[in-house]
């Protein structure tokens, strides 16, 4: 809950590159997050990545 952490920032960042965006497998991995937060969380690093 709230904001996220560097660590699971960093872990989201891993299950990015070694699962895609298969929400599911990047949430297993951070352990602390649900898919729904992961895949906000990606909604708002791909825009931050695009601007």
């Amino acid at each position: 809950t709230g904001r996220w952490t560097a660590e699971e920032h960093e872990r989201f960042l891993q299950g990015l590159r070694e699962h895609n965006k298969q929400w599911k497998l990047i949430a297993d991995l951070i352990r602390t997050r649900t898919v729904v937060q992961v895949r906000t969380h990606a909604q708002k690093h791909f825009q931050k990545m695009a601007r």
